[in-house]
């Protein structure tokens, strides 16, 4: 047995570490096994905050380890949060090299950890392959990072759980999403790009058919293109593969062959301007001077090109702050108003572009 203290200053009996149980904080706490596992699986909405703080203290003074498979075994909630990545990045030897999953992924455990919930990151090879995942671990909510609009409908009607997805798009359906303005994104940079001079810009992204965020920011360049009087050709759009051999072999033809047809280059994220920026320099393209080249998202690889990158800018951290506060309010219950919320992006000039002579 050990001594310690609570919030009402009174020193108590405590067991060893790792033997104490639901009914010994209990006792140390005054209060019932009840609340102090209503504590504990986050059941705290008509407790008052005397109590809360009563019980969380003789929890974390106690170094409370709890049993998962007890709890889930009891259905009293695991603590579990599935984050669950695009299906299609599961061919990728390290998906998390693009600096956008490796950053929205850190956000998201930060909020979860910081909430009291344990985070398991799994990149699932079908919606049928999710919901046997959140089903076998007793998973309490799930948050889906880039899912096509038919995978939203299978999750809506397969998963009985709630699950907030971050950068889907959907039409007509009832559910959650937290995203950018990627269509004001693209037809922001489009125009700064025509206002510097140039009107023949293609956009590249890495879907053979653009989808999701690629093709909100396409269609924002396309509208910047239309009002602007510039016409928009199919092979203007080029894609360019998510996977890195297909994409250098890409990128490398399209220097031999088509390079140049224009005078600025749009890409649908700042990882692959850099990339390509790499493979233009190795063939003796200079950066802005033969081409100006954009990206999307400001993230390291903006800052760490040379020439370091314009861009559009958004703030990861946001994305996975306000998912994870929406997922909460839907696993206690609460209702949410705003089901679909898009964040501002701010355009960033740097050293990328070249002006033109008019």
């Amino acid at each position: 047995m050990e001594n310690i203290t609570t919030s009402d200053g009174i020193k108590r009996k405590s067991r060893k570490k790792c033997m104490i149980t639901i009914k010994d904080m209990a006792e140390i706490a005054g209060v019932s096994p009840t609340t102090v596992a209503n504590v504990l699986h986050g059941r705290t909405k008509k407790m008052s905050k005397e109590t809360l703080k009563k019980v969380q203290d003789v929890i974390d003074q106690s170094h409370y380890v709890s049993n998962m498979g007890a709890r889930v075994l009891a259905n009293y909630g695991s603590r579990i949060i599935g984050v669950i990545m695009n299906y299609d990045r599961r061919a990728e030897n390290n998906a998390m090299a693009d600096p956008f999953y490796g950053t929205i992924v850190g956000a998201l455990e930060k909020e979860i950890r910081e909430h009291g919930y344990y985070m398991m990151l799994y990149m699932a090879g079908s919606v049928e392959e999710t919901v046997r995942l959140a089903s076998s671990w007793n998973i309490e909510g799930l948050v889906a990072l880039g899912c096509r609009a038919e995978d939203v409908q299978k999750m809506k009607e397969q998963l009985k759980m709630p699950v907030v997805f971050i950068d889907s798009y959907f039409q007509n359906q009832d559910c959650y999403n937290v995203g950018l303005d990627d269509f004001g994104g693209g037809y922001m940079m489009t125009n700064y790009l025509i206002r510097q001079g140039h009107r023949r810009i293609a956009f590249l992204a890495d879907q053979q058919e653009p989808a999701g965020v690629d093709r909100e920011r396409l269609l924002g360049y396309q509208k910047a293109l239309e009002e602007n009087g510039i016409i928009f050709h199919e092979r203007d759009y080029v894609p360019i593969s998510f996977r890195k051999q297909t994409r250098h072999t890409r990128l490398w033809e399209f220097c031999q062959e088509r390079l140049n047809e224009y005078t600025a280059l749009f890409f649908a994220s700042d990882f692959y301007a850099s990339d390509a920026v790499f493979i233009f320099q190795s063939q003796g393209i200079r950066v802005p001077q033969d081409i100006s080249v954009v990206g999307f998202d400001d993230n390291l690889f903006a800052e760490h090109c040379r020439p370091m990158l314009t861009t559009v800018q958004q703030h990861v951290a946001d994305k996975a702050f306000y998912a994870f506060a929406l997922l909460q309010r839907l696993i206690r219950g609460e209702e949410c108003i705003e089901k679909n919320i898009h964040l501002p992006v701010k355009l960033v000039i740097r050293e990328s572009v070249q002006p033109l002579e008019p």
